[in-house]
């Protein structure tokens, strides 16, 4: 391992059996986190090329189950997001796509740094198992067209144990280490076709377009070698998606979405990302199948038959917060995002998201905006309201909330909302 992380310091190619080597030596603990981190590191300064990448991709594949769907009378298809601050598309548009007669598994993470995990949010409704096994995930996707699971002990393992690894190690914003661990598990859960949604912007891991452009053929070219029909759109993340940005909260906003009442720009990045997944799998008239299934109420049934065969209680879906605070403009003038991954870390602090792997989260914490960037406000306006289950930590999520907004005397550059 040490002349591996030689060779890599020195620009020089791994060969497939090198990566294998890395790969299953270190989830079978044979090499210690120390050289495993010493590796990252290196990848992360130096890069690994397409073939590398292709072969890094496929050992965390191969590290657990494959799943397999035959006979399957609609496309298997799933969408991916780079993550950000109040995006619960997933929550929706998988049930959306369901109801559209498409197969859905979804294999999803929890939260990493500012950004929240879907896995997180749907483990806020009581009872919700997102670590069902490989047989019972693809009987539901089967028996109701999605399921939505983490990751778990069978499905990529390495991927599982690198990304821990990666996340304390600040190795995360790396393409081919981004490529490998996203791939692999849309490889292991048996799709067809995916659509990425690329974040781009303050709130986001790539800060601007061209970034993301990168990213996005990457994932195109290494997804190729597995025949995965791909897209890549590129959406903002200057500002948090939607109202609501936290756990339960945004499983209540994905609700009233579904019943047709999101807001407007959740609604519009959902026919975007849906119209372009159906476009994908041969389906013509995306748009007006997506209302169709909004106004019949089959999309929102979808999401209640995804959360009962997950074992989770509908009824219990009510934010009941103890602590809460509304943020006040201090002064007159136009309201001003500039940090959103400041925004994202509020909710940390409000115990919404983890400062330690053990960390348990607390389900009611997370904030509501009452204003959105570009708005015009007076002194003494609510900008938002705060809120979580412990009184102690309300105060921090405040400070922290109101060091990522600043209020100016011009309009600020507004941003697109797709690229």
């Amino acid at each position: 391992m040490y002349n591996l992380i030689k060779n890599k310091q020195n620009f020089l190619e791994h060969s497939e059996q090198e990566i294998e080597y890395i790969v299953n030596g270190f989830t079978q603990n044979e090499i210690p986190d120390y050289q495993m981190a010493a590796w990252l590191m290196t990848v992360y300064l130096n890069g690994m090329n397409p073939a590398e990448t292709a072969n890094y991709t496929k050992s965390l594949t191969n590290s657990g189950k494959k799943i397999r769907f035959n006979n399957l009378n609609g496309p298997i298809i799933d969408k991916h997001s780079t993550g950000g601050v109040g995006d619960k598309t997933s929550l929706i548009l998988g049930p959306i796509l369901a109801a559209c007669h498409c197969y859905v598994p979804m294999i999803v993470g929890r939260g990493l740094g500012h950004t929240g995990g879907t896995l997180d949010k749907l483990e806020s409704i009581t009872g919700y198992d997102g670590f069902l096994s490989v047989n019972e995930f693809q009987k539901n996707v089967i028996e109701s067209g999605i399921s939505i699971i983490g990751q778990t002990n069978e499905i990529c393992p390495a991927d599982k144990k690198i990304y821990a690894l990666r996340d304390l190690t600040g190795t995360i914003e790396s393409n081919p280490l981004i490529c490998g661990s996203i791939l692999s598990k849309k490889i292991a859960e048996g799709i067809d076709y995916l659509v990425m949604d690329i974040k781009i912007g303050n709130g986001a891991f790539i800060k601007n377009e061209k970034e993301g452009t990168v990213l996005g053929e990457y994932l195109k070219n290494v997804g190729k070698k597995f025949n995965i029909k791909m897209k890549y759109l590129i959406t903002d993340m200057n500002q948090p998606l939607g109202n609501y940005s936290g756990l339960l909260c945004e499983v209540i906003e994905s609700i009233n979405t579904l019943k047709g009442n999101g807001p407007d720009d959740i609604l519009e990045i959902i026919y975007h990302l849906g119209e372009n997944c159906l476009k994908l799998a041969g389906i013509d008239n995306g748009r007006k199948k997506i209302e169709t299934v909004i106004n019949n109420g089959k999309a929102y049934e979808k999401f209640e038959e995804v959360i009962t065969k997950h074992r989770g209680v509908i009824k219990s879906i009510k934010l009941n917060p103890t602590s809460k605070k509304i943020i006040k403009a201090d002064k007159e003038g136009y309201l001003q995002f500039f940090d959103t991954k400041g925004l994202g870390m509020s909710i940390i602090e409000l115990g919404g998201g983890r400062k330690k792997i053990e960390d348990l989260v607390d389900p009611n914490a997370g904030f509501k905006l009452i204003k959105k960037h570009g708005d015009y406000v007076k002194e003494n306006d609510a900008i938002a309201e705060i809120f979580c289950s412990d009184s102690n930590k309300i105060d921090a999520g405040f400070s922290m909330f109101k060091k990522s907004i600043q209020i100016i005397n011009e309009l600020p550059k507004q941003y697109k909302l797709i690229y």
